[in-house]
């Protein structure tokens, strides 16, 4: 049994038609390319800490929970000491963004200092698309479920 202790995160799949909404890390590039995610805080739903995760990194409230694809387990070991139980919903855009643009975290978890983050819009395919930390794990089941989605729109 681990004695490491088990952390609750929300992540956010963001898109937009068939785009998907990454981010790198404007000061450190070596974190790759990411999604939105953030802790889970106390007396908090995943559900409400995702939308919280959006807006804090993202600048955005114009999203809608479409659901949750899944909940996976995450050994951060070499990185932290932690295992990240971790909530993954998909999210619909409903407001309009720029293609790439920069947002500071205004209340970061691990810092006083604001984190500035660059943003941009990538193709859903069938790949995980290098998204760092296993933040890819859910990623073709949105890409099946939108595609299936798109499929019975045109029929």
């Amino acid at each position: 049994m681990s004695t490491q202790p088990l952390i609750k995160k929300a992540s956010a799949y963001v898109t937009n038609q068939d785009e998907l909404m990454v981010f790198t890390h404007t000061d450190f590039p070596e974190a790759g390319v990411q999604v939105p995610a953030g802790t889970v805080e106390e007396n908090e739903e995943p559900s409400e800490a995702v939308l919280r995760e959006i807006y804090e990194e993202f600048g955005v409230k114009g999203v809608s929970i479409i659901e949750l694809l899944g909940i996976s387990q995450y050994n951060m070991t070499p990185y932290r000491d932690e295992i990240q139980e971790r909530y993954v919903y998909h999210l619909e855009l409903t407001q309009s963004t720029p293609s790439t643009w920069r947002h500071w975290e205004i209340h970061p978890s691990t810092s006083k200092n604001p984190i500035a983050f660059d943003f941009y819009w990538v193709k859903l395919d069938s790949s995980n698309l290098g998204i760092a930390g296993g933040q890819g794990y859910f990623l073709s089941k949105l890409v099946h479920k939108i595609k299936n989605s798109h499929d019975s729109a045109i029929t």
